[in-house]
């Protein structure tokens, strides 16, 4: 499920979670816990196929999509996907190794930061817009950014159409079909699939660590705006952007485990389905799970991208971009009707101005960003 969940757009995990509580299985604790983590690595693992090849991002990869999208295109997509399993690797073994430590330090952080998340993401802001080029680029980037945040206000809070399911078509059209309809004529580039040394230094590894570590337990900060953090203040090439971005995945992942174990507080759909039992008893069998998942996850992503590369490879990229775009578009009306589409359609209309105007299409971010700091400044409900 989780191969199917990381591979196929449209398809979240936490609609598999929601899935298996509503259909009442009635799955042991044990097995239901083995599931969920076998579920949710193999999500983060084969979802990197999807946004690294074909620019299709979800709300964990969206910023990852960019760096990684121009490494596809100089031929090195598949030593992308092997630094990033690399790095999901070895940070998950590191919180593994120091977990006593994190147990200490989650419920701390939790409440020494709560009241100023707003705060913290407002500083996140002026930095984005300061950095750009010139006085009218940073006007353009507070536009995007302001105009993003109230699309992502109304759709976000619509009774329409489901948060859950609003994401989707708003992220795609954001951050991925824009991507698609600016794209190069002929095929995709020749990847490169000759034996790859692939180095992680320490600044790779803590950054995607610490980064993760906020998002799995800071409310309001998520991978996303964990990702934006390290792509605007790092001073990365784009290959350890890349490798700092899925260690954020994984880092988020398991501190919001961490955070339900010790604090009870809820951050993810996962760390929802695992509150409906006694999670503190199997914690353990969930590590062992995730570890085990995790490696048999990255062995098969490895030898299925090579033959996924095969097969775009020999097809016009613009025409895949076609059928992708299609294919999003058929996608969205299935799992979220004619709302869905309408959404996917202002989305993109939002993602493209980014491209016309010169200025980083992080500014889109604007659309989770915006509707946290209203909450956690109390001026919303």
């Amino acid at each position: 499920m989780g191969f199917l969940a990381g591979l196929l757009p449209g398809i979240h995990p936490n609609q598999i979670y929601f899935f298996i509580l509503l259909s009442g299985l009635g799955l042991e604790p044990n097995i239901f816990v083995v599931f969920l983590a076998s579920i949710s690595v193999s999500n983060i693992v084969f979802s990197y196929i999807p946004s690294f090849f074909l620019s299709l991002p979800d709300s964990s990869t969206i910023v990852n999509v960019l760096p990684a999208h121009k490494m596809v295109l100089k031929g090195d997509g598949l030593k992308a996907l092997l630094i990033s399993l690399t790095s999901i690797i070895i940070i998950c073994l590191i919180v593994v190794l120091c977990l006593p430590l994190f147990i200490f330090l989650v419920p701390l952080l939790q409440k020494i930061t709560k009241p100023f998340i707003h705060l913290l993401l407002l500083l996140l802001v002026a930095i984005m817009i300061i950095i750009e080029k010139d006085n009218s680029k940073r006007f353009f980037a507070l536009f995007l950014f302001l105009i993003s945040g109230i699309f992502g206000i109304v759709t976000l809070n619509s009774k329409i159409i489901s948060s859950e399911k609003v994401l989707f078509p708003a992220l795609t059209g954001l951050f991925g079909i824009p991507s698609l309809l600016f794209i190069n004529k002929g095929k995709l580039p020749k990847q490169n699939s000759h034996e790859m040394y692939v180095k992680l230094n320490v600044k790779v590894i803590l950054s995607g660590l610490l980064a993760g570590a906020l998002a799995g337990i800071l409310p309001g900060a998520g991978e996303s705006q964990a990702g934006t953090v390290v792509s605007l203040l790092s001073r990365l090439k784009d290959e350890e952007i890349v490798g700092s971005l899925a260690g954020i995945n994984i880092a988020n992942l398991l501190f919001s485990v961490i955070a339900l174990v010790e604090t009870g507080n809820i951050r993810s759909g996962l760390a929802e389905s695992l509150s409906t039992i006694e999670i503190k008893h199997y914690f353990l069998l969930f590590l062992g799970a995730f570890i085990f998942s995790l490696g048999f996850s990255c062995i098969l992503c490895i030898f299925f991208s090579k033959w996924f590369l095969k097969l775009i490879e020999k097809i016009d990229y613009e025409k895949i971009g076609r059928i992708i775009i299609y294919s999003t578009i058929t996608l969205t009306l299935v799992f979220t009707g004619i709302w869905g589409l309408l959404v996917l359609i202002i989305a993109t209309s939002l993602g493209i101005l980014p491209l016309l105007l010169g200025v980083k299409r992080t500014n889109n971010m604007g659309f989770l960003m915006l509707p946290v700091i209203l909450h956690y400044s109390n001026l919303v409900m």
